[in-house]
């Protein structure tokens, strides 16, 4: 009977064995699960990165700079027959606003391709644009006195000329100095866009 017993246990013991043998395979071959950090303002893991598309304005804005450029080199190229007859210094203004409008048009092809120097081109364009219209309206008087003397004017119509040229010069500078301002806050609009995705360049080093 003892023998008996004595294989039963052995029996018993090969069973158990066997048993803690596999489960200590099986929690080895467990993966561990990792934890996840959430971020609170996204709702998303910590670790994803959005990558967000550059923002469209540079490209329109770089565009209608285009345009206004060519406009601006049309209607000098269409006025060019009036611009001889009236001389020198109408032929100069009109060669200094058509490099004006070539840095325009230079500047929103820039703009387009996200470059952030064609902002800054563009802003200069502007400047020399204002101090160009500034100093054309400083010469209206003398413009207007080679007038009066082709014209055989007397001392009135000189007057009143005189007087209508003040006017002139006055409202004229009022007009340059707006009409350029809104246009550069429209040309600096890239600038202000947090994703503009303008690169590095700059005209200014």
């Amino acid at each position: 009977m003892q023998p008996d017993s004595g294989n039963n246990g052995g029996i018993n013991d090969s069973v158990i064995s066997g048993d803690v043998h596999h489960h200590h395979y099986a929690n080895q071959g467990m993966a561990q699960p990792q934890p996840v950090i959430i971020d609170p303002n996204t709702g998303l893991p910590q670790n994803v990165i959005i990558i967000q598309q550059p923002s469209s304005g540079p490209k329109v804005v770089g565009i209608l700079v285009i345009i206004f450029g060519v406009f601006s080199i049309g209607g000098e190229v269409i006025g060019i027959g009036d611009t001889l007859e009236l001389g020198g210094f109408f032929i100069g203004m009109s060669l200094v606003n058509m490099l004006i409008s070539g840095g325009f048009i230079a500047g929103g092809i820039m703009m387009t391709n996200y470059q952030k120097r064609g902002v800054h081109i563009a802003l200069l364009m502007i400047v020399i644009s204002t101090v160009v219209g500034v100093f054309a309206l400083m010469m209206m008087p003398d413009i207007l006195d080679d007038i009066a003397e082709e014209e055989n004017l007397s001392a009135d119509e000189r007057e009143e000329l005189d007087q209508f040229s003040g006017a002139i010069m006055g409202i004229g500078a009022i007009f340059v100095i707006i009409c350029n301002g809104i246009c550069g806050l429209i040309i600096a609009i890239p600038l202000m866009i947090s994703n503009n995705g303008l690169d590095d360049s700059s005209l200014f080093g």
